[in-house]
């Protein structure tokens, strides 16, 4: 069964490739779907062709005894298509928060499809990935976090040169140990699908009053991704 999108009037459509790439940047925690409709929570890393296109593969990984990990063996071997669905920030807007009345509340959102041909890697290729993972998974960490990691990595280093232990064995087994236990995952990117319900269908003026009550709300809840950044991002 060939996966359908989200309902997506044309004023909630997106096709700004450079928006979509920096939005999938900032979210990559989603659900992997089949057409059996399970699911799975996962990261994803994202490998884009050029700037300029939303083309590319899409990487992860699942435990090899999650049982959905079957049904995309079966879809590889058929060229079945699968589908990942990434959200991005969202936001209740009370309809009290316009200016003209009456209106109703609602809720923006922000959400990117994608879909795509799937392969599952062999253990090389898994225990490259998980690497690749961590490390843009580490480069997003704040750099007083990097810096205590870097120390400890240093003071390893040390420690083995002096001969006290091979750490190096030490993590190689560990990595063996790993790629066992998981499968990695690459999808093919054969379409995108973005649906930022961001008030476009308001007026310049509702929209305004739209932002002003997100600034208020978000700032004092402490979000720290917000939906009238987004918003201001993606522009008029």
């Amino acid at each position: 069964m060939e996966p359908v999108s989200t309902y997506t009037p044309t004023h909630f459509g997106c096709d700004d490739t450079a928006f979509i790439q920096q939005f999938l940047q900032q979210h990559y925690f989603g659900l992997l779907l089949t057409s059996n409709l399970q699911f799975s929570a996962l990261p994803f890393l994202f490998n884009w062709d050029s700037p300029t296109a939303l083309t590319g593969t899409v990487s992860c990984h699942l435990a090899r005894q999650n049982p959905q990990l079957a049904v995309l063996e079966q879809a590889m071997l058929q060229g079945d298509s699968v589908k990942l669905v990434v959200q991005g920030p969202h936001a209740y807007l009370a309809g009290g928060c316009y200016q003209q009345q009456p209106q109703v509340p609602t809720w923006n959102y922000s959400l990117v499809e994608i879909t795509g041909t799937v392969c599952l890697l062999d253990q090389p290729s898994t225990l490259a990935l998980v690497r690749r993972q961590q490390a843009a998974a580490d480069r997003a960490l704040p750099q007083a976090v990097q810096a205590v990691f870097a120390a400890n990595a240093l003071r390893q280093k040390t420690v083995q040169a002096l001969g006290q232990v091979s750490v190096r064995a030490s993590q190689l087994a560990y990595e063996k140990q790993l790629a066992a236990a998981i499968v990695g995952i690459s999808i093919k990117i054969e379409k995108v699908h973005a649906k930022m319900k961001l008030s476009q269908n308001k007026s310049p003026s509702q929209r305004q009053d739209v932002l002003r009550f997100l600034q208020q709300t978000e700032q004092q809840t402490g979000q720290q991704a917000t939906v009238w950044q987004l918003m201001q991002s993606l522009g008029d």
